[in-house]
This record gives C-alpha cells, structure tokens and sequence, in this order.
C-alpha cells in the first residue's frame, strides 16, 4: 500500500512539473466560453466564502464569462471536493480548496475520491494560520502561563473547541499538546460560530481560531491572544507572537487556501486558469483587501502547488498517527 501511494504521489508530482515544461501550450482559444464554477467547500458568509466571490467576480471581469460560486459544506469538506473530482476535467469546475485537502487522506479509510489523482493543483493562494485565543476567566497572560496551568490541571484538564476532528482548529490544539507535553479535551462543534461562542461564553477554555474570527472577537475585549500558529506575525495582527517565539520552537501549524480543479484537465487548460488567478491575486487592491483578514497573497505555478500539497499531505499522516487518531 505504502508503493502503491508512493506511485500516485509521484504520478502527481510528475503531472504537475509537465505543465511546467510544456509551457502554456495551444490553449483552446474559446477557453472560457461558458460558466466557470467555483465550488466552496463551506456555508455561505464566511471569510472564506467572501474570498471566493471576489476571486469569482474579477475573474468574470477578465473573461467575459459567468464565473460563480456554488457553496457544498459537510462531512469535512469532502463534499464540495468531490463534487469536483467527479465533473469533467475541462477547467470549468474549480475547488476552493484549504487544508482539508491535506488532512483527509488522513481521517478517511474511504474518501469518495484519490486526491493525488482526481484533483489537480492549479494555484497557491494565501497561507491560513490561527490564533490560539483563550477565554478571559482563566486569568492566563501569556503562552507559558497556559502551560503551567495545564499543567496543573492534569486531573480537571482544560478544555479547547473545534470545529470537528481532523479540523486546522484540532490539528493545532493536537501539536500544541504534542510540543508543550500537555493534556486537553476536545470538545468539537458544528461550525465555527457555535465554536467562537463557546469560547466566548466560558464553556470551554481554549479556541484556535482563524484569524478573521480572532480579529473580531480581539476587537470585542472578549478573549485572550496568546499566539499565532504561523512561523512569523500576520500583517493583520501584528502585535501577536508566534507560538514558536514563546517557549515552543518547534510549533508550526499554517494552514493555506487555494485552487484546485478536476484531475485529468489538459494543461493549457490548467495553465490559463493559473495565469488568470495569478493576476488577481497579485492586484494591490485585492491584496490589501484581504492581508486585512489575515490572507496574505501569494500565488504561484501549479507545480509549486502540487509539491505543497504531496509534502503537507504526508506531514499530516504523520501528525495524525502521532497523536492516535485513527482513520473512519
């Protein structure tokens, strides 16, 4: 099995660095001529979402075309991401994919799709850290004050909310756990509002939440920031250490959002929707906009996609077993 995974992975990889070499090719004049589909892997509303449709609305600007967004959340975003896996692989249906992508082929004996082979990486957008958030009542500062109080707790453990096993909230909690030589309960819920509202409320103690929900609950006096799971500050949150600077040095746990679209897609086809999305990306306008809530715009070529993920796929599986989660 372990061969078996090894030669998809490198059929991945070989895939995306071909579309390097071949260069944009013949790309199909009438490319796009119709409706382009973004699919979202969450409700409509969230920061992610908003990202989406702006993404959608400039691309429709520089094509012509309808360019939508279709919303398909559940059961660990593997629904929008099959979705796509099964449309036809024409560039017209495109994931908005995070790192579930990464984490899945981890929590799942059978994902309704291969991702190394019914995906195919299309562009890198934005890293997505989090921010370790903890309720006012604890009383804790800093970083090393939570770890002492942990610590201290080992027989009434603290507690911390996510929004599901397997979810970037989990994995970060996981690590931190991991690094510090500490023990917390999971206590998962069905979305991030009703997570953030936990935390909020004192009905658990601890939240890692993603930067645009830390920035609003921040601006509301309501919780407590002790770090950022990113090797370096966010430009939204400046004022914000990473984990890594305080006493845990081998912390590391970004997330990232980007484009993915059907496996089997011709490469020029790939290769004009990467160019199209690299120019927004890059707009200053759109930029600033979202460096605003915590996304950093980055972009890049498919191939650098590609490898991101096989690396990020593989260093998950190894994070899941280490902390004994088995897949369903």
């Amino acid at each position: 099995m372990r061969k078996a995974r090894l030669t998809k992975r490198l059929h991945w990889l070989s895939a995306a660095f071909a579309i390097a070499l071949a260069g944009p090719g013949p790309v199909r004049a009438e490319f796009p001529d119709r409706t382009v589909k973004i699919v979202v892997p969450f409700d409509a509303g969230g920061t992610v979402d908003a990202v989406a449709r702006a993404l959608a609305n400039r691309l429709n600007l520089k094509w012509n075309v309808p360019v939508i967004v279709e919303n398909r959340p559940g059961a660990g975003n593997t629904i929008g991401a099959a979705a796509v896996a099964r449309a036809e692989p024409d560039g017209y249906t495109l994931l908005f994919a995070n790192t579930s992508v990464s984490v899945n082929p981890s929590l799942f004996k059978n994902l309704p799709y291969d991702t190394l082979h019914d995906l195919s990486p299309v562009v890198y957008l934005s890293p997505s850290p989090n921010v370790l958030l903890a309720q006012k009542r604890l009383g804790v500062e800093t970083l090393q004050e939570l770890i002492a109080l942990a610590k201290s707790r080992a027989s009434d453990p603290l507690s911390y909310a996510s929004v599901g096993r397997g979810s970037a909230h989990h994995f970060c909690m996981e690590l931190l756990q991991s690094k510090a030589g500490i023990e917390l309960v999971h206590v998962p819920y069905r979305g991030v509002a009703p997570a953030l509202l936990a935390v909020t409320r004192g009905e658990v103690d601890l939240y890692c939440s993603d930067v645009p929900g830390a920035i609003n609950l921040l601006r509301g006096d309501k919780v407590k920031a002790l770090g950022i799971t990113s090797t370096k500050r966010s430009s939204a949150l400046p004022e914000i250490a990473p984990l890594a600077e305080q006493g845990v040095p081998d912390f590391a746990a970004t997330g990232y959002v980007g484009i993915m679209t059907t496996g089997g897609t011709p490469p020029d086809v790939i290769a004009r929707l990467n160019a199209a999305i690299n120019e927004v990306v890059r707009e200053p306008a759109f930029a600033q906009d979202f460096a605003a809530f915590g996304y950093d715009m980055m972009g890049g070529s498919p191939q650098h996609f590609g490898k991101f993920l096989a690396e990020d796929i593989e260093r998950y599986r190894q994070l899941t077993r280490a902390a004994g989660i088995a897949p369903e």
